[in-house]
């Protein structure tokens, strides 16, 4: 269960980078701020501040920047500070320790989710934007993104199932209604019926829609093969833009598999570094060739990386091993060493990023592969698991014969959309539904 108080959380990660975030929310906000800051921010809202921040000691553990949000003009509808202290994870220590130390009653750290929670209570975001502010971190695709954009911008109205909920409140208010005139010759059990399979083929399409268009294919998959110390781990380092591959001169450096994500112009990739082909192998690399040739029938553009010491024969056995078809390009490295005199890519590692992209032809190569799945979609992942437990009603409400039964039954996915929608404020609902957030959302 969520309690009152004042809270405290980051909202960015406690790792080295240039700032490290923390929020702070509650009644004791202005207090909290004058007693680290020294200044008084009430007339401040919404401003950057530089200030000092000054430890129990009175020694200055940062300068920094600060903003004030006045209740109710602020995410959570309470007093709300945002700071931005330098990004390093001993000075977060040092600010968490001072919070602690002052000892204001009630101050404590945020739950995951507690910041959302809160915005909801205080009625600045309905319960399905909170869930879409959490949707549009955790989604993986851009239609997603787009709809939880949509859903968190615009309100709960843009969501698929608001034709369905209210489709559900006539159809169990006409069953309750009916109720009373069972023996009436008005009432007309068959045609209740056809509406109820209605409504459950609604659900149904509206399911099949949307799953269809999220589970459609986003990313396109690269792997980097060649012979040994031929530059594969290189090009990975520069089109992922970090040195996580280890580059030597030493044959057989690379014995395992690396994968990493990049996006270039909205498009998704998943490139993979390999063990390098030759006669001779470890055993640990043999098994990394081996795993490689494994995850290769998932791939779906291979970069056959050659260089001048490269033989025919050397790229028909890469060829093979693989499964390589029509699917690949060939990439001449070290072009700055060597004098190629073939039409193939050709890569200088001198060049940068965005040059090696053109050279490579990403973004033709992902058309090629992954079809244009910007549609705009009716639900997110969430929703449409809600959609599929809503459906598993459907056989015994449809085999009903009794109207009483069939109303209960009814009344059950009425409360579905109720939860769903945050009609029925219920702690315990509210607590699993916040505990998947994020700490500092």
């Amino acid at each position: 269960m969520f309690n009152p108080g004042t809270i405290y959380s980051n909202f960015t990660p406690l790792v080295k980078a240039p700032v490290i975030g923390y929020r702070i929310s509650g009644d004791d906000v202005l207090n909290i701020l004058k007693k680290i800051t020294k200044k008084n921010f009430s007339k401040d809202h919404s401003l950057i501040r530089i200030v000092k921040i000054y430890q129990k000691d009175e020694s200055i553990l940062d300068e920094c920047s600060v903003v004030y949000f006045k209740s109710p003009k602020s995410f959570t509808g309470e007093d709300v500070c945002e700071i931005f202290l330098h990004g390093s994870p001993l000075i977060a220590s040092q600010f968490e320790q001072l919070l602690k130390d002052l000892k204001v009653p009630g101050l404590r750290l945020a739950k995951n989710g507690e910041f959302s929670y809160r915005s909801v209570l205080n009625s600045k975001n309905s319960l399905k934007q909170a869930k879409a502010i959490n949707g549009i971190i955790s989604n993986e695709s851009f239609s997603g993104l787009k709809y939880n954009k949509k859903l968190l911008f615009e309100g709960d109205i843009v969501s698929g199932l608001v034709p369905l909920r209210e489709e559900v409140i006539n159809l169990f208010s006409e069953i309750t209604a009916s109720i009373d005139f069972v023996d009436d010759e008005d009432f007309n059990f068959n045609q209740i019926k056809k509406k109820i399979r209605k409504f459950f083929a609604s659900c149904n399409n509206l399911l099949h829609k949307n799953r269809t268009n999220i589970e459609q294919k986003n990313i396109c998959r690269i792997m980097l093969v060649g012979q040994v110390n031929v530059g594969k781990s290189t090009l990975f380092n520069k089109i992922i833009d970090k040195d996580r591959a280890i580059v030597t001169n030493i044959k057989g450096t690379t014995r395992d598999i690396l994968s990493n994500e990049f996006i270039i112009n909205s498009n998704r990739f998943e490139i993979f570094d390999t063990a390098g082909q030759r006669s001779k192998q470890g055993k640990i690399e043999k098994y990394g060739y081996k795993k490689a040739q494994k995850i290769s029938r998932e791939i779906d553009h291979f970069f056959v990386l050659i260089d001048q010491n490269t033989k025919k024969s050397d790229i028909s056995t890469l060829l093979k091993d693989f499964l390589i078809y029509k699917n690949y390009s060939l990439i001449e490295t070290k072009s700055d060493i060597y004098k190629y005199r073939t039409d193939n890519i050709k890569i200088n590692y001198s060049l940068d990023r965005d040059k090696i992209y053109q050279k490579l032809k990403l973004s033709s190569i992902h058309r090629k592969y992954v079809k244009n799945n910007d549609k705009m979609i009716d639900l997110n992942l969430e929703e449409i698991d809600f959609l599929a437990r809503i459906l598993e009603y459907e056989h015994d409400i449809v085999k009903e014969k009794d109207i009483l039964i069939i109303a209960q039954l009814m009344r059950n996915i009425l409360d579905d959309f109720s939860f769903e929608f945050g009609y029925i404020n219920n702690e315990d609902v509210y607590d699993r539904v916040f505990s998947k957030f994020c700490i500092g959302k």
